[in-house]
């Protein structure tokens, strides 16, 4: 297994985007890191392509950023119609023994479950939500509401390339986040305050880890 990252970043809609974006920012650290980066966008994010990196390059990490449910995780959308990935009971056993952190709604609801055979599976068993400020759709990354969200979630993945354990990566997002929640709570009269505080609230109880929570990205 190679000491890489896969990385899936489809662009589609105002989530993907945003999330193909704060993406982008986990491969550019990954990159100063020299760590190969497996970087699957349109129009090469097909589940085919997905299979044959996995294969042939036998990723130890793997970044999902994309729509999912109990059963998926998607890709692109491929003549209009949204490809899966991954599908639980079809090809989940591409991620047994690897570390894999889902930014997926549901991913770890039942996929989740059986894809951390013999390996680590962080992701989301409800939906994972995040709010926007339409102003910056444009430039996602100076949305300062989104990166409430955003920022926790990408300091998994950071943490992980920094060789942290797969538990210890999944504990500093979470605090993370209870920190802009206390920020939050600073200024909880202005407008849409406390609907983010809500909204972090549920995505900090949704994640999950599954599987190994020793694993780290250095155990090879």
């Amino acid at each position: 297994m190679r000491k890489a990252i896969l990385v899936t970043r489809p662009r589609y809609d105002d989530a993907t985007e945003y999330l193909f974006c704060y993406a982008k920012k986990a491969i550019d650290f990954a990159k100063e890191k020299n760590i190969e980066v497996l970087d699957l966008i349109r129009s090469r994010l097909t589940q085919k392509n997905f299979s044959d990196l996995i294969s042939k390059k036998d990723p130890l990490l793997v970044f999902f950023n994309a729509h999912g449910d109990e059963n998926t995780i998607y890709g692109d959308k491929i003549k209009g119609e949204e490809e899966a990935l991954i599908k639980e009971d079809k090809n989940h056993n591409l991620l047994n023994k690897r570390i894999v952190y889902a930014r997926a709604c549901l991913s770890s609801a039942s996929l989740g479950q059986k894809a951390c055979k013999d390996g680590c599976f962080i992701g989301y068993r409800m939906p994972f939500s995040f709010w926007v400020d339409n102003r910056w759709s444009a430039k996602p990354l100076n949305d300062n509401t989104a990166k409430l969200f955003l920022e926790p979630s990408n300091l998994i993945i950071i943490s992980l390339l920094k060789g942290n354990s797969a538990k210890e990566a999944h504990e500093k997002s979470l605090k993370m986040a209870s920190r802009n929640i206390l920020e939050l709570l600073k200024n909880k009269d202005e407008p849409g305050a406390m609907a983010s505080i809500m909204l972090l609230w549920n995505n900090m109880q949704y994640q999950e880890i599954l599987g190994n929570e020793d694993m780290a990205f250095d155990v090879l």
